[in-house]
């Protein structure tokens, strides 16, 4: 990550005497933000299993409802909204949230698994059952276990089947607890008595993804675990495999706490933008995530929406989605921007790289991120 000069974003409308401006996340911006009047207008989803779902107005879930395509949620906050969200949004996606490969310490399933047969349990170097540092009540699965993984996947189905979900999210599916400060320890392999490999760790993620999938018998599956560009490249590309229909990049440009002040190299960017590219001729959509958990100024979070909104219309395709996640406790389904979208009209073809100038045509204007000066040029006709 780089600091200042700020990278520029300009959304050129053709005949426009001046670059759209997108709408900041404060209490004001909202009422420049009002529901989509068609749902889908630039391609949204919302990681929607945190706290805000559960506080949410029914004018609130009206909004979720119409201006986002895919909604991920708790089953216990969206069972009584399955109906009215549907009734507002006849072609909206709703998926339960899962934990993917972990169990929680003290539920029922914790309990009667470790019981029962703790080989489904990952294990360290020592024997020792293995938590997460930040999450120290989630305790990470052995996907390599076949009965671990049919287990999992009749959960999962069971889950769907009951509240009414189009289908499901695994989430936490990537190599992060291989890292030296994720988890309590790292997980060993049981066929070989040593610490998995990145490879060896996501070819079990493939394992369990592909078992979900079965079992959910043509419901829709999605897995967070892309991470980011420039771990796709190097690894989790590898998810592109599997037959689940879309994957999440949480890390979609940025990490949630790093500076609000810190943009991407063009390397990055181009990862990224592959990316995606890689993830449609898969046949999988992709869901790119942008967090802004590190304060700043409100005209701060606000750069950095412009510039996430920009770098994810540069390689929008059919099965693009993007999420923006001002602050750690916002509400992120209350914004369409389909009046840009709407102005935008439809890309005439891929995005066009020069140098640190990324430009996109669309059949009423461009958008262009410059990521070294703080101006460019553009020809809007």
């Amino acid at each position: 990550m780089r600091r200042s000069p700020l990278p520029l974003t300009l959304m050129s409308i053709v005949g426009a005497a001046a670059a759209v401006a997108i709408s900041s996340w404060g209490t004001t911006a909202l009422a420049a933000c009002p529901p989509a009047s068609s749902p889908g207008t630039v391609g949204l989803w919302a990681a929607d299993w945190g706290g805000a779902a559960a506080g949410r107005t029914s004018a609130e879930w009206q909004a979720a409802a119409q201006n986002d395509s895919v909604l991920i949620g708790q089953p216990g906050v969206y069972k009584k909204w399955m109906t009215q969200l549907r009734a507002w949004n006849p072609d909206l996606t709703i998926l339960a949230y899962n934990l993917g490969p972990y169990l929680q310490k003290g539920s029922a399933n914790f309990t009667t698994v470790l019981a029962q047969d703790p080989s489904w349990f990952a294990h360290d170097a020592s024997g020792n059952l293995i938590n997460l540092k930040g999450f120290p009540g989630n305790y990470l699965m052995e996907m390599s276990n076949p009965g671990y993984r049919a287990w999992h996947a009749q959960q999962l189905a069971a889950t769907v089947a009951e509240y009414g979900f189009d289908g499901a999210m695994d989430d936490s599916m990537g190599p992060a607890p291989l890292g030296k400060n994720y988890a309590s320890g790292i997980p060993i392999d049981p066929a070989t008595g040593q610490a998995y490999t990145d490879s060896e760790y996501l070819a079990n993620s493939v394992l369990l993804l592909d078992a979900d999938k079965a079992a959910l018998d043509g419901k829709y599956l999605a897995f967070n675990g892309l991470i980011n560009g420039p771990t796709y490249t190097r690894e989790t590309s590898v998810f592109a495999t599997s037959t689940a229909d879309a994957g999440v990049s949480e890390l979609f440009l940025r990490s949630p706490t790093s500076s609000v002040t810190a943009y991407p190299t063009v390397t990055t960017v181009e990862d990224s933008l592959q990316m995606m590219a890689s993830m449609s001729s898969s046949g999988k959509a992709f869901l790119g995530w942008t967090k802004v958990w590190s304060g700043g100024t409100q005209a701060q979070v606000s750069q950095w929406e412009q510039f996430g909104l920009g770098v994810y219309l540069l390689g929008q395709g059919s099965g693009s989605y993007w999420d923006f996640m001002p602050s750690k406790s916002a509400d992120n389904t209350g914004c369409s921007y389909s009046n840009l979208k709407d102005q935008l009209g439809a890309p005439l073809g891929p995005y066009q790289v020069s140098g640190s100038v990324f430009t996109r045509s669309f059949a009423d204007g461009s958008v262009t991120v410059n990521l070294t000066t703080d101006t460019a040029t553009i020809s809007v006709g």
